[in-house]
Parts: structure tokens; sequence; C-alpha cells
């Protein structure tokens, strides 16, 4: 007993030692008690003293830090140079079937699958040497000229995996490299309105804190007016664009780590915790309510689940002559099919303005001195260069400080955990209860093997292959 007791005693005391506020409290606490000892002439000479002699300590206790962080994005720009440029990726459009009777369940099980094939790093070495940092794809739904179209952005080293997990799920659903859609877009501003064009994105985030779940696949299905496909209603408005507008929802993932809940047990624990009413001198539980009750395990529900870090991008580019009208009709539709997934005391999702690329005149850089809104233009460009590139922004504050500018912020765009049935509700396959046609082509037939038996055509050498040895 003894033993456990100064082991638990030992545990609490090296963990106090690590937190630096401890230390800047003992540093206090023995100053303070040193103050009715000495007058205030000494008590001078000794800070000057102690200063002289440990200057090159606090010196360098106070660099290392930014230092450390500035060194960890210098590697992690060289590893993303590496390993996450843009030839290292494939897109693969996926082409669903006539007939395809699976719904989001099974895209949960693809998004399973895909977790499994994170990365991130496990020493020393592969995080400040060789700078590893998770790898990422992205899930995309895309509409050129009122054609939809279904992508998924992997790395080309998963490509195959990539492509078992969903013949695995959806064995009629076709799976076709193409060429990236963005190379056929304007790369900057300055291209976008030589081509007569103008572009209005944003980003999507959660509108509390991300231990709350969104309204998800099965609150649709289990509707009282029968089952519902939350992807018709993007398929809708995605499908009525005109030829000349082009409009994409991108869906950036990373594989969350699988102890991401645990900052948010907090919550689940306050939302437990019974709530009492002094009665006098005596204290009364109140019971929790059945609809405290329900949002407390909803929370608890996703928080077992395995979840991705997401980061939701839209893009809208059309002709100037048509741009005001549509970026109306794509901006109001799009945001509006986002707001399904709300749901009264859960979460739902809502425009991050920061990142906008519509900015108040009043909000300009210099709205009087040239009538130029700087900001908006920054804004778009970063957005533009985000979306083509499927950028995964900064994690640490030096590195976001040391990409930011004055008018354009990194500050501002925000990851958020979304769990495999959360995302499985926003992207998944339309099923056949979706009237898609004619916004996507579906495959007419289905791919089937050769059959046995068949003649093979060939040399004597090529033949001798198949010939059974005795």
């Amino acid at each position: 007993m003894f033993k456990d007791f100064r082991k638990q005693f030992e545990e609490v005391i090296v963990g106090l030692l690590r937190q630096w506020e401890v230390w800047i409290f003992l540093l206090i606490a023995g100053a303070l008690i040193t103050v009715p000892f000495y007058s205030m002439a000494e008590l001078w000479a000794i800070v000057q003293r102690f200063i002289s002699y440990t200057w090159w300590f606090w010196t360098f206790f106070i660099l290392f830090i930014p230092f450390r962080a500035l060194f960890l994005y210098w590697r992690q720009q060289e590893y993303k140079k590496k390993e996450a440029a843009d030839e290292k990726y494939v897109l693969l459009e996926l082409r669903i079937p006539r007939e395809l009777q699976k719904g989001p369940l099974s895209m949960e099980q693809v998004l399973l699958s895909l977790h499994s094939l994170g990365n991130s790093p496990g020493s020393f070495h592969e995080k400040y040497i060789d700078g590893e940092v998770p790898l990422w794809f992205s899930a995309e739904i895309v509409s050129i000229g009122g054609q939809v179209h279904i992508y998924m952005r992997v790395p080309k080293k998963n490509r195959n995996l990539v492509e078992a997990t969903f013949f695995s799920s959806y064995a009629d659903v076709e799976v076709v490299e193409v060429k990236d859609y963005m190379k056929d877009l304007p790369a900057t501003t300055a291209e976008l309105y030589a081509q007569e064009r103008d572009m209005w994105g944003t980003e999507m985030k959660l509108a509390i804190d991300a231990a709350y779940p969104i309204k998800t696949y099965q609150a649709f299905e289990s509707g009282g007016e029968g089952q519902l496909d939350p992807i018709s209603t993007f398929l809708e408005v995605l499908g009525k664009l005109k030829k000349e507008e082009v409009a994409c929802i991108q869906i950036v993932l990373s594989p969350a780590d699988k102890k991401w809940s645990e900052k948010w047990r907090s919550v689940l624990e306050k939302l437990r915790e019974p709530e009492l009413f002094e009665a006098g001198e005596e204290k009364v539980t109140i019971p929790r309510t059945p609809g405290q009750n329900e949002l407390a395990n909803a929370i608890e529900t996703k928080l077992s689940k395995v979840a991705f870090n997401t980061l939701i991008r839209i893009l809208y580019i059309a002709p100037k002559t048509v741009f005001k009208e549509g970026s109306g009709f794509a901006r109001s539709g799009i945001i509006g099919a986002f707001n399904q997934y709300s749901a009264p005391n859960l979460n739902s999702f809502k425009q991050n303005n920061p990142m906008a690329t519509g900015v108040k005149p009043w909000k300009w850089s210099e709205p009087f001195r040239t009538g130029i809104n700087k900001k908006g233009e920054y804004r778009k460009q970063r957005l533009l260069y985000s979306f083509r590139f499927r950028e995964w922004p900064p994690e640490t504050f030096t590195a976001r400080l040391f990409t930011s500018y004055m008018s354009n912020s990194n500050f501002d765009t925000l990851s958020f955990e979304m769990s495999v049935d959360e995302l499985a509700s926003v992207f998944h396959l339309p099923t056949s209860i979706v009237l898609t046609a004619p916004h996507i082509k579906r495959v007419e037939s289905k791919k089937a093997g050769p059959p046995s038996g068949i003649a093979i055509f060939g040399e004597e050498s090529h033949l001798e292959r198949f010939e059974e040895k005795e």
C-alpha cells in the first residue's frame, strides 16, 4: 500500500513539474518569501546578479519554442513537397450503375477502410527530421455545366487499396482515373478575369463544438415520409447549372487520431452530471429530461466512432454575364442543402464568413483610396490555390503566422472532427431512389469477366504458358 501511495505521489509531482505554470509560481513564491529579509537595493543586486549568470539559459528557453516550431514547419513543408505533391495523387471518378441499392451505410464502410490507410509520425526522427504529417485525401461533388461528377482524390500509392475498398462495398460501381478538372479552371484571379469570369467561394464549419453530432442518414431513413436520400438536394441544385457554370463541393479528409474523442469527454461528463436543487438545507437531484438524455446519448455515440479531421470548401465560377444571378442561386442552394443536416439540440453547418470571398465594402483594406476590394481579392486567390491543390492548413500557430498576410489571415480556416457516419451522410453515392437523370450519367451495363473456354490467340511461345505441364 505504501509503495502504491509513493508511486502515485511521484507521478503527481512529476506531472506538476512538467507544467511551466508551476515553475513560474515557484519562482514568484520564492521571491516573495525573501522580500522581508532584504532591502530593495539588496534585492535588486541579487536580481541583477541572477540575470548576469543565467541570461543564456533564459534566452535559450525563450527562443527554443519558436525555433522548434519553425524547424518543424520547414521539415513538414519539405515532406509535403515530396509526398503530398500534386503528381503523387490521382483523381478517381465514381461512376454509378443504373440501379444502385446500397446507400450511406456502404460509404461508411468505405470510410472506415480508408481511415486505416492513415499515417502519422511514430518517432522523433519521423516527426522532426522527416517532417512526416498525416496525408489527406478529398471527396468531391462537382457540377460542370449541370453535369454532376463524383470524385475521390487519393495518394497514388493507395490507389489499388481504395479501388478494392469500393469494389468490396459497391460491386457494380466503376472507379476510373480521370484528368483533374481543376487544371481546366483558372489558376489565378488574373487568369480568371482575363477569361471574363468571376468566382464566389467559402468554407463551411460546425455551428458549435465538434462533440455535438449533425443529423445523420439514420434519421433520414427513419423519417415519417419514407426513405429519403440527403444527396438528392445537392444533385438538384448542381444539376440546374448552366453550360458555362462550374460549382464544386470539396471535402478534404485526414484520419483523426484514435484518441480524438478524449478532448471532448468533458462535454459528455458535464451533460451526464446530475443537476442539484437546494431545498432548504438539503440538495435534491433533478431528473434529467428525455431531451437531455437523448443529446448525451447522441454525443456518446459520436465519440465512440472513428473520425476524420474535415475541411469543407465550396467554389462557384461563371462568366461575368451570368455570375450575379448564378452565384446567388448556387450560394443559397448549396448552403441550403447543408442546412438539412441540422436538428434541434444537435449540431449544424454554417458559413465560415472570414474565409468567404464576399467582403462588405466597409471591411475593404483600401475602400476610399483605390476602391479595390483588396481583402476579397486575396481571399479569392487563396481559395483558388487551396481548391486546386486540396490544401490542408498548417496546424501550429507559428506555421499559420508565417503563412498569413495583412489582408489575408491563415488563422480563419478551420478543420473539425466528423465521425464516419456523419461524413457518409454528407458524401455518398446516390441510390436508385434519387432521380439523377440527366444530372449524372449512369453506367448502362455491368462489367463481367470473359466466359470460360474462350479461344486464346497468340504465338506458340505465348500459348505454352497456359498449357498444363505433366
